[in-house]
């Protein structure tokens, strides 16, 4: 597998989009996705391979077992984080790290990422190098809310779409299934439930330690 240029691929909408429009371009980057399978839902996962086998791309998991539950359970701030500023940092230290990391092992040239201004990220432009000489390739930068929503709608979505909180707050994984702006755990407690009922134990659990790190 050539690992020179690869697609940091979450399974998200954004990541559909850039996938698909890489696709049109004729580029098949294998699809790089960091995860941690404690924490993960399971159909999220079964989607990022049945979608990556229907379009025939290549598929890494990027396994980050020490990020899961022992993680959350020495660092509880990243239990149902109530700012964006908490959430971001938890992409970074479990997404970004995790795909710098992998790039730097394979000696990866070129990395391409879904990553849009109109979703809140601070993109500096839609291509430079990083200091390790890897270029970084935002090629939906400049992508409204809407377009992207219109480009997609051909395409298969992670069925945690097929929900209204879900479609507000993504796919990603349950210590991030964000609080700000609400002020009740129910509905994404219940969320977790409904989606993965293996994982409603894991966040029990979690909220035990968030109650103590916040009750401190």
């Amino acid at each position: 597998m050539d690992l020179t240029r690869i697609l940091a691929f979450s399974g998200g909408k954004d990541s559909v989009a850039v996938s698909q429009y890489l696709l049109k371009n004729g580029y098949r980057f294998p699809h790089v996705a960091v995860i941690n399978r404690e924490l993960d839902y399971r159909c999220h996962l079964a989607f990022i391979e049945s979608y990556c086998n229907q379009f025939n791309l290549p598929l890494i998991f990027i396994e980050r077992k020490r990020h899961g539950m022992d993680f959350l359970r020495k660092n509880p701030k990243f239990i149902f984080p109530m700012t964006s500023a908490r959430k971001s940092r938890w992409f970074r230290i479990f997404q970004r790290e995790g795909i710098k990391a992998f790039a730097e092992k394979y000696r990866v040239k070129m990395v391409a990422y879904g990553r849009r201004l109109d979703d809140g990220n601070t993109i500096k432009s839609e291509r430079y190098q990083n200091a390790n000489g890897i270029w970084q390739l935002f090629p939906i930068r400049s992508w409204s809310n809407r377009y992207t929503e219109q480009f997609i709608r051909p395409y298969p979505l992670s069925p945690i779409y097929a929900t209204p909180r879900g479609k507000r707050r993504g796919t990603h994984t349950i210590n991030i299934a964000n609080l700000y702006g609400e002020t009740q755990f129910d509905d994404a407690i219940n969320f977790i439930k409904a989606t993965d009922e293996n994982k409603y134990p894991n966040i029990l659990e979690l909220m035990n330690y968030r109650e103590k790190y916040y009750g401190s």
